[in-house]
């Protein structure tokens, strides 16, 4: 029986995609291939959006797992989840943790866009990016890194930030390969972002795509089935997103800044880089070892 050693477990749009890519290259880590089992995301499972329920099928994710000393899988959902940590601490109480943060205005707006993209989302920006939306609530970071800070040691959870990851995704994958005690010297190429946002050129356009894709999937020959068809159909009728409005943002940044300053102070890193009105960072301080 083979389980996991650390974990990504967030946040959503913070750069977890890109992180899963590059730490898929080293040779003395295994990922799980499945990003996003989503195993220990228990309330996802009324929604439909939960791939791995059973802890057999959660094992066979790391069968092909060998001699390697870090092995891992990245579900970003664990973050917000109320009931992953302490099922999480119960199955794997010596596991190391990635966290990945992102200015939550803009992961907000990212996560909008994806939900847009899917189909699954019709309302403008402004109505959409409200309290008690999917997309404000699970921008808070505070009270999630709470939950993990209470049932794992501190130097057992790694928590980067995605301003970093941008400006210097090479340091920062040395950073954790270090921190998941595997050879930081070896290369890995991090000239690619992956999951970048993009938006639909026309929302009904996109919606007949998507849904006509979810349609016929269950029909389709097996060997045709989950090879991206739709995904590379949709990519002609997308578009680069446009900025967040800095109207929506200022807002935002004001709804945000307690959090802000709480987030700020469990990490142990300057955010107001966060609170400016135009998208900047300073990076300014440095993660509690």
């Amino acid at each position: 029986m083979t389980l996991p050693n650390f974990l990504i477990i967030g946040a959503p749009k913070a750069g977890t995609t890109s992180l899963y890519q590059y730490l898929c290259q080293h040779p003395d880590l295994f990922m799980s291939p499945v990003k996003e089992a989503r195993y220990y995301w228990r309330e996802g499972v009324a929604q439909g959006r939960v791939h791995i329920h059973t802890r057999e099928a959660y094992e066979r994710l790391f069968d092909g797992a060998t001699s390697e000393r870090a092995i891992g899988e990245a579900s970003p959902q664990y973050l917000n989840s109320l009931t992953a940590p302490e099922r999480i601490a119960a199955d794997l109480p010596e596991a190391k943790l990635i966290v990945s943060l992102r200015n939550p205005a803009e992961r907000a707006y990212s996560s909008y866009l994806g939900w847009l993209r899917g189909a699954e989302e019709r309302r403008s920006a402004d109505e959409a990016l409200r309290p008690g939306s999917y997309y404000f609530d699970t921008s808070l970071y505070h009270s999630a890194l709470q939950r993990y800070f209470a049932r794992f040691a501190r130097e057992r959870i790694k928590v980067i930030l995605f301003d970093d990851l941008t400006a210097n995704p090479r340091a920062v994958v040395r950073d954790l390969l270090e921190f998941l005690e595997i050879d930081p010297a070896f290369e890995i190429d991090t000239a690619t972002r992956h999951n970048r946002a993009a938006a639909p050129r026309s929302v009904l356009l996109n919606e007949v795509i998507c849904k006509s894709g979810r349609a016929i999937h269950g029909i389709l020959p097996a060997r045709i089935r989950n090879t991206g068809l739709t995904a590379r159909v949709q990519r002609f009728f997308l578009r680069s997103p446009v900025p967040l409005p800095a109207s929506i943002r200022q807002r935002l940044i004001e709804q945000f800044r307690d959090d802000i300053g709480k987030t700020s102070a469990i990490i142990g890193r300057d955010l107001s880089g966060w609170l400016e009105p135009t998208p900047t960072f300073t990076g300014r301080g440095t993660p509690p070892r």
